[in-house]
């Protein structure tokens, strides 16, 4: 998805397109954050929805699983996807695809008398709130610059996580009613269907989607441990969604508690992950990302410590708001680590930890599904654990100095910084490979689950 990048043929050359005459309120923006909040309460809220699911279609932890899986399976074809249909049909009709094709998954989840219609319905949500988000993203800096974009950029991520909020409170509401869980999915597919799509559609005639945002590139490129960051960003991925996906199914089957009980502890979760995006935003102009990074890690060992030790239904809120502050700003701290790590390459670098956080959502809740039916959901989660340390102790390979100088002299290892402290960063003066990649490249978007 680089646009103005060297080697992109015609669309290398364009010019970058000028902001359109277009405000935060202006349809197609409107519609953009409206349709990411329509796949957020299908996605966002899938760990709330799977103990519903289980009790009128009777599914093993595999099966659940495979829900998970199917979203992640989603977001690796429309990453694979997203460049070519943006270069085939343009970034608004992807737009407007991408809102269909989420309305679809949540339609098929409405009506799935079996559990694996309502895993392939995944499969549809999966790839339309990608498709969105990835295209959305950099449309948002087309349209409304490079300063305003970025922080509307933070916002459409907000409106992900009230989308899970949303979907959390309405939940134990709509599954009380003559409809059940099934009168949930129609929320979001007559949503996106009646609203978001003819909003889209109508923005997308109005402004001009297809320009190019030229940002100049950084100064220095990763070298050697440096490189290693999107392995941190694959693992905190992993860690992020073994909350945001597993929290309710571990206080049903592991605490006892009722579905209720689980639902209110995931809105209690999505509210706090809310508040943690809201702050984080913030936090990330004032510290390096690896500080942002390495309290989020602390704070998942406390929620995951919590997690194993709940009882009580007070005890399950908590912990829920626990869970939700430390997974809140892993995935955006693992980006912006993952670029001040490497700002001339940020494109490719954030491409690939996208990549192999993709391939790990695909594998890793199958995997702990699997293992759960095998020793027990309460064991099994111990996995999250060693997950947490592995990511710690990636960090600390990426920072700590290389030299063995004396004690007195030697550089402390700089967690908040990505990079070896002790290797400098090249200029293009001195680098012939950072003076090849001074063309204009286009930012690779944040996705938030």
């Amino acid at each position: 998805m680089t646009e103005g990048a060297p080697g992109g043929g015609r669309e290398a050359a364009r010019p970058a397109a000028r902001p359109s005459r277009v405000t935060r309120w202006d349809a197609l923006t409107v519609g953009l954050s409206a349709s990411v909040l329509g796949g957020a309460m299908i996605q966002g809220g899938l760990g709330a929805l799977l103990p519903y699911l289980g009790q009128d279609m009777p599914m093993t932890h595999t099966m659940e699983s495979l829900h998970i899986t199917g979203l992640a399976t989603g977001g690796l074809v429309a990453s694979a996807l997203a460049e070519p249909a943006r270069r085939r049909i343009g970034r608004g009709r992807v737009l407007v695809a991408g809102a269909a094709l989420c309305a679809v998954g949540a339609v098929l989840l409405a009506v799935a008398p079996t559990p694996v219609l309502s895993a392939a319905a995944m499969l549809f949500v999966g790839i339309g709130l990608t498709s969105t988000l990835i295209a959305g993203q950099v449309l948002l800096m087309v349209l409304h610059g490079r300063r305003q974009g970025a922080r509307m950029i933070g916002e459409l991520n907000v409106s992900y996580s009230v989308g899970g909020v949303v979907a959390a409170a309405l939940l134990p509401v709509v599954a009380a009613g003559v409809l059940g869980w099934r009168g949930f999915a129609v929320i979001p597919a007559a949503l996106l269907a009646l609203v978001v799509v003819p909003l889209v559609w109508l923005g997308v005639r109005r402004s001009a989607t297809d320009g190019a945002v030229a940002v100049p590139a950084g100064t220095g490129h990763a070298t050697g441990r440096a490189r290693l960051t999107p392995v941190t960003m694959l693992l905190c991925v992993v860690v992020e969604w073994g909350f945001l996906f597993w929290l309710a199914t571990h206080l049903t089957t592991v605490a006892g508690l009722s579905t209720a009980d689980a639902a209110r502890a995931t809105g209690a979760m999505w509210l706090a992950v809310l508040v943690g995006r809201v702050a984080g935003s913030r936090l990330l102009g004032v510290l390096r990302p690896g500080l942002l990074l390495l309290g989020s890690l602390v704070l998942a060992v406390v929620a995951t410590v919590a997690l194993t030790l709940v009882t009580t239904p007070v005890a399950a809120v908590l912990t829920g708001v626990l869970a939700g502050l430390s997974a809140a700003n892993l995935y955006a701290g693992a980006v912006a680590y993952v670029i001040e790590a490497d700002p001339v390459r940020a494109d490719a670098a954030v491409a690939r930890g996208s990549l192999l956080s993709a391939v790990a959502l695909i594998v890793a809740p199958l995997g702990l599904g699997v293992l759960a039916d095998g020793i027990g959901l309460r064991t099994a989660y111990v996995a999250v654990a060693a997950v947490l340390l592995t990511a710690a102790f990636v960090m600390l390979a990426v920072t700590w100095p290389r030299d063995r100088r004396p004690a007195s002299s030697a550089a402390a290892p700089d967690l908040g910084r990505a990079g070896p402290p002790s290797v400098p960063v090249p200029t293009p003066a001195d680098d012939p490979v950072a003076t090849a990649a001074t063309a204009p490249v286009a930012p690779v978007p944040c996705e938030e689950k």
